[in-house]
């Protein structure tokens, strides 16, 4: 009995386990190893012949590194938990009513007004400083994947960055301060929740490209820097879209059978681009067209939800300083940008848009920031932050970055 009790039971696990392998490869849209073990099992009726081949199926199936994950945000899925809790707070990962993730805090509260506040007067007395330097500056405000009036959380759960954002942008209001919120723009084009991937917090590609287009006929309107029109004509470029590629870093955290993955956008100039990306901290130098230089075709060599990174197919990564010298623009502006990781996709447009680009990120760069931008003679500096970062104190370290 005791051994009829311990086959049972192995096979109701092995069955379990099987049930997530069919969800998977049903979303995937091909047969696994473990659905085709099981076509086999309701053939024959051979119990002992499924037992012996089951667990090397289910292996199979998934990624066995990983089942643990996998396994355990597929059953939040199956029991519609949309809240799915890390031993650390801040990969704590919920289900918007989109159906995309999105991590929070379970004890998210209103961003403290004095850190707001602290942070926009930073941004105010860095501007004053560019300025005594003749060296205009202005603050570029990017969405983040929650909405603005937006109610997509669990009921009971709150999140601030959009409420952090706009009390930083009036703050720069009072201080006098040059910004650009991109915001409204994504808002009132209807697709906003499209714009950003389902597993991961960062915007799409699609939306990079969008925001350098709006981005460069301001530059143009307010500065004089003109982008030909035919670099931001989407005409003018070619995208191939590899589908079911990346498992953003919210997915990561819950599986991919709790939200399903995303796909990834490659674009392609159709025009001749000649490029120089060089980083020391890096450590590379990059030399060629647009998809050789600013862009890491090795990224996206072969799929791998969850080591690899397809995001950073653009720009690579973040690092403290880098710089794009744009050799088919020499009269264009040169262009400071301070950065995070929402930048990586936007620096390679931009870039088009200027003779350099050098990006510079607080968060990695080490060194004088105020002399080492006189040394660059830039036309303009800009912060690039996506609303959710303006209350993080560690992004506004103009000072104190030997």
């Amino acid at each position: 009995m005791k051994r009829r009790n311990t086959i049972t039971a192995g096979l109701i696990l092995l069955l379990m386990a099987g049930g997530f392998v069919l969800l998977l490869t049903s979303f995937l849209g091909r047969e696994g190893s473990f659905e085709a073990l099981l076509k086999t099992f309701a053939r024959d009726k051979d119990v002992t012949a499924f037992l012996a081949q089951a667990e090397t199926a289910v292996n199979q199936d998934l990624d066995r590194d990983h089942l643990f994950i996998q396994l355990y945000g597929g059953i939040q899925r199956l029991t519609g938990r949309r809240m799915v809790e890390d031993a650390v707070d801040e990969n704590t990962v919920v289900k918007l009513s989109t159906g995309a993730l999105n991590f929070v805090k379970p004890d998210s509260t209103a961003q403290p007004a004095e850190s707001v506040e602290a942070n926009a007067a930073a941004t105010a007395q860095f501007a004053r400083d560019l300025d005594d330097l003749d060296i205009p500056y202005l603050f570029v405000m990017a969405p983040q994947k929650i909405q603005r009036g937006q109610d997509l959380l669990p009921v009971g759960m709150a999140e601030n960055g959009n409420s952090t954002a706009d009390a930083f942008l009036k703050e720069l209001d009072r201080w006098g301060t040059s910004y650009f919120d991109l915001r409204p723009l994504f808002e009132s084009n209807g697709i906003y929740s499209g714009w950003f991937f389902n597993t991961d917090h960062h915007w799409k590609p699609e939306a990079a490209f969008f925001a350098w287009q709006n981005l460069a006929q301001l530059l143009d309107h307010n500065y004089g820097f003109v982008t030909r029109s035919y670099l931001t004509d989407p005409a003018n470029w070619s995208t191939t879209v590899l589908e079911d590629f990346f498992l953003g870093s919210q997915g990561k955290r819950v599986g991919s059978l709790y939200a399903g993955v995303d796909d990834f956008t490659i674009y392609t100039p159709k025009f001749e681009t000649h490029l120089t990306y060089a980083s020391t901290d890096g450590g590379f130098e990059r030399t060629g067209p647009f998809n050789q230089s600013v862009c890491f075709p090795e990224r996206v060599e072969k799929m791998d939800w969850f080591n690899g990174n397809p995001y950073t197919y653009y720009s690579g990564g973040d690092y403290g300083m880098a710089t794009v010298t744009n050799h088919n623009n020499p009269n264009g502006p040169k262009i400071v940008l301070l950065r995070e990781s929402f930048s990586c996709a936007l620096a390679p447009f931009l870039a088009l848009s200027c003779s350099e680009l050098t990006t510079i990120d607080l968060r990695y760069y080490q060194g004088d920031l105020l002399e080492t931008i006189e040394g660059l003679e830039p036309d303009l500096v800009m912060t690039m932050y996506a609303a959710s970062s303006t209350g993080l104190e560690n992004m506004f370290a103009f000072e104190g970055t030997e």
